[in-house]
């Protein structure tokens, strides 16, 4: 069920922004982490006229806690709505940089961030860190190259075991949006050494760390994705572009679910199909305070604009998840299911990327 637009927020000077990417701060309060963000409503790319001001990535935050309650922003006019660090959009090396998770340990806030030339061409991804709620940060380790694991280690989603010391971490592709999902376990201070992270892989007996990775949602055409533990259970979510809609799965650890069967809800569609419909919708990221039951369990969903919608991200309430959890099957690589049919809802984006890809090329003549 659709709740509230999380944007405008004109104490912020947002307009038109996606993602809102929500995670627990230090102090128990919820911060969302926005990527390219304008104190106008269009879409990003050209025309620019009447959008302005463009930030990435930014925070805005509240104090409200219940999930199921229409959120509100109350930003801090010194810290909220600015850029988190300072840099060039449109540079030589990158034209953005874009968020993908972030989570607090220890009151430490780590960032997951690409850096991306245009729609679909990722260059690297790197982690940042912020020791004071998010007023000042820090470039923090090496660079991710984007190349890595069949350019399966792009955007990323993580989160701290809460029954060990590890962070368990899902990857995917970029933004073209055609990769499958790689899961991953980093110990706390190795977040940022790319050598640190153990893979999750199949060696043709059983299942264990340490190991190239494996698919855990084999043949899948993944977007953005999530992943929270939300009453020490595992949850996966996300933008399921082969399937255009956002999808929830729930394990019991993430390292003792079978994912490929586990039973995929798809609370918010693209097309209609009986529940929440969103045209142009991606994202799908777990508010961290959700519950496992009805009304409880709350999304955010973004949108692209066109034909005067706003550029925008959505809260949504979401029934019927289920707790039930299935363990590991024997076999890693079912057969994929049957590619569905060209979906022509889908032709925005290709649109899109053409457009982008078009006015950065006029921008460097």
């Amino acid at each position: 069920m659709r709740v509230t637009d999380l944007n405008p927020v004109p104490s912020a000077d947002l307009g038109g922004g996606d993602l809102a990417i929500p995670f627990e701060l230090p102090h128990g309060d919820v911060g969302f982490i926005w990527g390219d963000s304008f104190s106008g409503d269009g879409p990003f790319g050209p025309p620019m006229d009447g959008i302005g001001n463009w930030r990435s990535p930014i925070i805005t935050r509240t104090s409200q806690r219940d999930p199921a309650e229409p959120i509100v922003m109350a930003t801090s006019p010194s810290t909220d709505g600015r850029q988190l660090w300072d840099y060039q959009h449109d540079n030589a090396e990158y034209s953005t940089v874009l968020p993908c998770d972030a989570m607090t340990i220890d009151g430490r806030i780590y960032l997951w961030v690409m850096y991306t030339q245009g729609l679909g061409n990722e260059r690297w991804c790197e982690v940042w860190t912020s020791d004071d709620s998010g007023i000042t940060w820090a470039r923090s380790g090496s660079k991710f190259w984007c190349g890595a694991f069949a350019g399966k280690r792009v955007m990323i989603s993580w989160t701290k075991d809460p029954r060990s010391d590890w962070v368990h971490i899902i990857s995917t592709g970029g933004l073209a949006r055609n990769k499958d999902m790689l899961l991953w376990r980093a110990p706390v201070d190795g977040l940022s050494d790319p050598h640190a992270w153990q893979g999750w892989g199949w060696d043709g007996d059983d299942w264990g760390w340490d190991r190239e990775p494996t698919p855990i949602l084999p043949g899948w055409r993944l977007g953005e994705i999530c992943l929270r533990y939300i009453e020490n259970r595992a949850v996966i979510s996300g933008f399921d572009a082969g399937d255009y809609s956002i999808f929830v799965k729930v394990g019991d650890r993430i390292d003792n679910t079978n994912w490929i069967t586990a039973h995929t809800h798809r609370p918010v569609t693209g097309m209609p199909r009986g529940v929440d419909t969103v045209p142009r919708l991606y994202g799908g990221y777990i508010h961290p305070y959700s519950r496992l039951e009805d009304g409880k369990f709350t999304l955010i969903v973004s949108e692209w604009a066109e034909s005067g919608n706003p550029y925008r991200a959505t809260q949504f309430t979401c029934v019927g998840i289920r707790r039930t959890v299935q363990v590991p099957g024997p076999d890693p690589e079912p057969t994929p299911e049957p590619e569905p049919p060209p979906n022509p809802q889908l032709a925005w984006w290709q649109e899109l990327v053409r457009r982008v890809e078009e006015w950065l090329r006029q921008r460097r003549l």
